[in-house]
């Protein structure tokens, strides 16, 4: 949908990164519904764009359609919405917003796209707004709209304990990730509620000072039951494993992100990474995206 503002003001925009989450463990389900995690959040280079331009009408547009999104429930708008409402709780009147996301990031990849796109939006708009928030207060706020949104506000990578919410950063060296991601999308509500997911998992055991390699120790609880709802899935997993394999690298670092349908192995330096992702490449069709990514952060201002 497009909506022109004659007196459209100045634009801000920014690369909005996915995430890993290197380990998962469910560790209980709280009886509001939601569950108790221990997770590993890495943020890696591969980037939607959110662009943002100041409306001077107030109201607030999605320029450009995603597919299969209503905009009533694109987390982006979700987000410009709550970010308005603030500003009303503030007493302030705020401008409205055009918003666009060049998408690059794919849905249902368990790669937290949509959440990092709400999480650009909150950022950009404290700007164009002027609305002084603190990191703190777009925190809580992005909890609201999903436990993934506050992890990208804070633009670390972490270690979340709760629901994903209360973050421990983590200050570590780049490492590298081949992601293979099957032409499949999943549903986490549907992961969440599946009955033979386990919830009784420890949370990790990691040293004062970890390194990346601590945090593939661990396992993600809702790999089991993705495998199991989707075979493609299973499959992808085996495809790393074997090429893993055959390259020396730990067969338990083949893993799923989040709740998928993306799987992902960390190698030990960027020539190993490429040689993974040639074999990788040879073994799938070309409707599945082999991609090698780096947790060395982007630059997040792009104008």
């Amino acid at each position: 949908m497009r909506s022109v503002d004659p007196l459209a003001g100045p634009m801000l925009c920014e690369a909005a990164p996915a995430k890993l989450n290197l380990h998962l463990h469910v560790l209980g389900q709280r009886n509001d519904g939601y569950h108790e995690l221990d997770t590993s959040f890495a943020l890696i280079d591969w980037c939607d764009q959110v662009e943002l331009r100041l409306r001077r009408d107030g109201q607030i547009h999605r320029t450009e359609d995603q597919v299969g999104i209503e905009a009533s429930k694109d987390l982006a708008v979700r987000a410009a919405l709550r970010m308005q409402q603030a500003c009303a709780d503030m007493g302030k009147t705020c401008p409205g917003v055009d918003i666009r996301v060049v998408k690059r990031i794919p849905q249902g990849a368990g790669l937290g796209g949509g959440s990092s796109d709400a999480a650009s939006v909150m950022r950009l708009l404290n700007q164009l707004w002027d609305l002084h928030l603190t990191t703190s207060d777009l925190s809580r706020l992005a909890l609201e709209l999903g436990a993934d949104v506050p992890v990208f506000i804070r633009r670390q990578h972490a270690l979340g304990r709760g629901v994903g919410e209360r973050l421990f950063e983590l200050d570590l060296p780049v490492a590298y990730f081949l992601i293979l991601m099957p032409p499949i999308a999943v549903s986490t509500a549907k992961v969440f509620a599946d009955p033979k997911l386990t919830r009784s998992s420890k949370a990790l055991k990691i040293s004062d000072s970890p390194g990346w390699s601590d945090f593939m120790q661990g396992h993600n609880d809702l790999q089991a039951v993705v495998t199991r709802q989707y075979s493609v899935v299973d499959n992808a997993l085996n495809i790393l494993r074997k090429q893993a394999l055959s390259l020396g690298i730990p067969r338990d670092w083949p893993r799923m992100s989040g709740s998928g349908a993306a799987v992902f192995c960390m190698v030990r330096d960027v020539a190993e990474g490429l040689q993974f992702e040639s074999l990788v490449q040879n073994s799938v069709d070309k409707f599945w995206r082999v991609k090698l990514v780096s947790s060395g952060l982007p630059a997040w201002r792009l104008c």
